[in-house]
């Protein structure tokens, strides 16, 4: 204590050291009351059904007001590198040690920002329906459901809550998300860290389609039969923490994310049962879509508090609705066919409530809310902002002075949250696992320049020069060829089905941020004149044909071609059936970018004596799979994936995989297949600029 009193005595003026007694104060009381029971919230009524839906958008002059306010501070940022400003608020934000402590202290599971507003939220609101939970007459028992959940930190949290303040409390989970294994979701929509969700799918529902796209009403009604089946207990609790990358649209980040929340609200209303409470993020309050749903909210729910808890970074926009004691599904259901008919991903051209069926009081309410978290925004921005362009040595004044304040705020934090550390046994996964896991698909960025250049409309050849800079430091293999052994297969194939998609716009087998640069290029090629641009080359296939064993037998693919997993099945299976006793089959351009594709090889691994894999400059990587072997049980397998594809493709739906993403991870060769596909997407941005440029790389 004398050590940190000294510290404070040395850092700190006597006018610092009020301002960090009011940040403090300001920090932890971001709290506002929408409704409540003193403000007899049963006045809130919902108008009938068939008025719903039925009238033109519609604006509040005051919200407008402070849209334009919030906007004109944010748009100061519009000149400042991405990475540099990312860094800089992350120095000034004051909550900064509040993860790092409860990772150090606690050493909870799966801790992150999220875990941290979860933990906050939970332990200033009663979001956990202690006292509904109690009336359970045989035990106490609850379910709760989490949608947009990916990577699962709002579980762990609830858990680690759970069992230090509700031990005697049973519980079980079901969660929601776009689907990180996905190949056709892109890294843009989705959180692709899978490093918990790995452990524990079967507390994951990725809907009808297996996308885990919400905003489907299919995987809607999916998630809710499934929840129905779900032991134990009512579902009393539901959390949203969806959101939308707005990093391009600042200026509109509420109306981009506003027909998510929408559809998360009324996810909310088929799943939860009275007496029980629901979590959603949301951004601002300006527009009619937040106003009505709030609106609605505040009609369904007894209590509606909005909070921004300390440990969510103060710059951002982002608050939580703490919605306490559902009014049940009786109450709601004369409603949800409405609300089903304007669910899904094209947000309604009318406004959900008229204008005239919100009470004035609401709307005040709802102006007064808005004020007071923009004024905190825009104090915060500003600061940043007057900070940035300090000297250097005021800067580094600034950083030592917020040294002991964020000690401070984190000893305040686990203080007022009473965290405790867990036993070890009561994790779901565990932490050790959690974090032993490999860290390749964390959502790792492109973006590095500011929004004004990234606003401006560059010419395709100078996005490519920029793509391939960013291309050539992934690193290559470093050796010429690879031997692999791939005989170990699962008892019975896993086949797995999913929405079809025709570009593979995520990869569990390569880095995250080189399967954008693939996507980039991708892009760009859509916006100029230039035929499709085949990879390998054909030359390059018809020359090694000529060189080659006449015995040896060549399947062809293109790497960048749209993506067919039925043609792939397809031409394996046709090909094996015909291919004789000794022979050699050498695959060229065969990807191994997708679950399915890996899957396969490891079938074909089973056919042959070894595969070798080698590496050539112009067109990446061959496979030569040599000394083949008739297998029926294993021609069974393929025809049966063949006949699963085709049933499939009749429901636009396609095969994702046959051996299950978990089986893949612990093969000995994936280190290998990351760098190969590294390696190919090199190849092939290289090709790209050579093709376009007419520049030797």
């Amino acid at each position: 204590m004398k050590k940190q009193k000294q510290l404070q005595d040395n850092t700190f003026s006597k006018n610092s050291h009020t301002k960090f007694t009011y940040n403090m104060a300001t920090l932890f009381e971001k709290h506002f009351a929408i409704s409540d029971v003193q403000r007899n919230a049963e006045t809130y009524v919902l108008p009938d059904p068939q008025s719903m839906f039925e009238e033109p958008p519609w604006q509040l002059e005051k919200l407008q007001t402070l849209k334009s306010d919030l906007n004109e501070v944010k748009s100061l940022l519009n000149n400042f590198n991405l990475n540099k400003w990312q860094q800089h608020t992350n120095q000034m934000n004051k909550a900064g040690y509040i993860v790092k402590a409860v990772k150090e202290k606690i050493q909870a599971e799966l801790v992150t920002q999220a875990w941290c507003k979860f933990y906050e939220i939970a332990s200033n609101f009663p979001l956990v329906p202690l006292n509904e939970i109690c009336r359970e007459i045989d035990s106490k028992n609850f379910r709760s459901v989490h949608l947009c959940e990916a990577p699962g930190a709002f579980v762990t949290a609830l858990n680690h809550w759970l069992k230090t303040n509700a031990p005697d409390v049973q519980w079980n989970w079901l969660a929601t998300t776009l689907n990180p294994h996905c190949e056709g979701n892109s890294y843009d929509s989705m959180v692709a860290d899978d490093r918990f969700i790995r452990h524990t799918l079967k507390h994951w529902c990725f809907g009808a389609d297996n996308t885990g796209d919400i905003m489907d009403l299919r995987n809607l009604d999916a998630l809710v039969e499934r929840s129905e089946s779900l032991d134990g207990g009512r579902i009393l609790l539901v959390t949203a923490d969806g959101s939308i990358d707005c990093t391009n649209v600042p200026a509109e980040q509420e109306s981009v994310v506003a027909q998510l929340h929408f559809c998360e609200t009324v996810a909310c209303l088929h799943l939860l049962q009275k007496g029980g409470n629901f979590l959603l993020k949301l951004f601002t309050l300006f527009e009619h879509q937040s106003v009505c749903l709030m609106y609605l909210l505040s009609c369904v729910f007894h209590e509606i508090k909005i909070t921004k808890p300390a440990s969510s970074k103060a710059g951002n926009s982002e608050m939580y609705v703490v919605c306490i004691n559902f009014k049940g599904k009786n109450f709601v259901a004369p409603y949800l066919h409405i609300f089903r008919r304007y669910y899904g991903n094209v947000p309604p051209a009318k406004a959900m409530f008229s204008l005239r069926d919100i009470p004035n009081a609401f709307l005040k309410r709802i102006e007064k809310c808005s004020e007071f978290f923009k004024l905190h925004q825009c104090q915060v921005i500003q600061d940043n902002i007057n900070t940035f362009r300090k000297n250097t040595k005021e800067y580094r004044d600034i950083l030592s002075e917020l040294l002991y304040i964020k000690q401070m705020i984190s000893m305040k934090y686990l203080k007022d949250c009473k965290l405790e550390k867990m036993d070890p046994a009561n994790e779901i996964v565990g932490r050790e696992i959690i974090e032993r896991n490999n860290s390749h698909f964390m959502n790792r960025k492109l973006h590095t320049n500011s929004y004004n250049d990234r606003s401006k409309r560059q010419e395709p050849q100078k996005r490519l020069l920029q793509i391939w800079n960013e291309a050539k430091e992934f690193e290559s293999p470093s050796e010429k060829s690879f031997v692999w052994y791939l005989r170990e297969l699962p008892e019975s194939l896993e086949i797995q089905t999913g929405k079809s998609f025709n570009k593979v716009c995520s990869s569990r087998f390569c880095d995250s941020r080189i399967q954008q640069i693939l996507n980039n290029i991708d892009n760009i090629l859509q916006d100029i004149p230039y035929k499709i641009i085949r990879f390998p080359l054909t030359e390059i296939t018809r020359e090694f044909t000529q060189q080659i064993d006449p015995s040896h037998e060549i399947l062809s693919f293109q790497f960048v071609q749209d993506y067919d997993s039925h043609q792939t099945i397809t031409k394996i299976y046709d090909r094996l059936k015909k291919l004789q006793s000794e022979q050699t089959l050498i695959l060229i351009g065969y990807s191994l970018l997708t679950q399915l594709n890996v899957g396969l090889l490891f079938l074909l691994g089973n056919f042959f004596n070894k595969i070798i894999v080698e590496v050539h400059d112009n067109e990446g990587y061959r496979i030569k799979l040599e000394t083949y072997q008739r297998n029926e049980k294993l021609l069974n397998y393929l025809r049966e994936i063949l006949i699963a594809s085709h049933n499939a493709r009749n429901e636009n739906m396609a095969i994702w995989s046959i051996i299950p993403i978990t089986v893949l991870y612990e093969c000995d060769q994936f280190p290998v297949m990351m760098q190969l596909n590294q390696l190919m997407i090199k190849m092939y941005a290289r090709h790209v600029i050579h093709t376009i440029i007419d520049k030797k790389l």
